[in-house]
């Protein structure tokens, strides 16, 4: 309703008010319009930022996990090369073990070659055996008795103990004939007089070294002998009863 009044015109406040609605309604869908878009925005960003910060999350328990293993790869490595240490130390000391003991079997050897040269001849003992066997007869026993009591009480002294046979058969037979009657010997001597195998030598010798001709009967009786030598270390005196060759 307008209204006069002096000559102005006035608008009646009923006017007025429908239009200041409309005015204030305008101007929040305005806003909203201004703001919608930085309120997406916002929120986008909001977005993107909750993803970076897993993804970092992500990362970063991927390089603990790393780390970790890096980690325990090399607490296991200095362990293993605490072991190998350990190991390389004991295998020094292992190797200056034996080459102590090298050393040591090496002296005993050189002493016991240059006392090779100090044994000499002192007795010879020979027995016989019947064709084609390397079984001790009384006799031979009784011979092997008196030579066992010569070294019963003795030292520094070796037997040489070397088997033949005469020349029937063929020579692969003849040395394993002699070498099983050196054998006999050795056998009689270790357990009847309790002598030590390391002071007896034996050798088969075969047909070689015949004493008598293998023509005749008595012949190759006679070279089917063991002789047994008794050697005495010149270091060592002579026990009696031994007779110097």
């Amino acid at each position: 309703m307008l209204l006069r009044k002096k000559g102005l015109l006035l608008i009646a406040p009923a006017l007025l008010l429908p239009l200041f609605f409309q005015s204030g309604c305008a101007t929040k869908k305005y806003v909203k319009q201004q703001t919608d878009p930085v309120s997406g925005r916002v929120d986008e960003l909001s977005e993107v930022s909750k993803r970076n910060e897993t993804a970092i999350k992500d990362v970063d328990s991927r390089a603990q996990a790393g780390i970790q293993t890096v980690q325990a790869t090399a607490n296991e490595a200095d362990q293993k090369a605490t072991v190998a240490t350990q190991k390389g130390e004991d295998a020094q000391q292992m190797a200056q073990k034996a080459q102590t003991q090298i050393v040591s079997v090496e002296n005993k050897f050189n002493q016991k070659l240059s006392n090779l040269d100090s044994y000499k001849s002192v007795d010879t003992s020979s027995i016989n055996f019947k064709l084609n066997s390397a079984e001790l007869s009384d006799e031979a026993e009784a011979t092997l008795d008196q030579l066992a009591s010569k070294v019963k009480e003795s030292k520094g002294y070796v037997l040489e103990i070397q088997g033949f046979t005469d020349k029937t058969g063929n020579d692969r037979y003849n040395f394993g004939l002699s070498q099983g009657r050196s054998e006999s010997v050795v056998r009689y001597l270790s357990q009847q007089h309790q002598i030590p195998l390391f002071r007896m030598f034996i050798l088969g010798l075969g047909s070689s070294k015949e004493v008598e001709t293998n023509k005749t009967r008595k012949g190759r009786a006679a070279n089917r002998r063991m002789e047994i030598t008794l050697l005495k270390s010149e270091l060592e005196s002579t026990p009696s009863g031994f007779a110097q060759k």
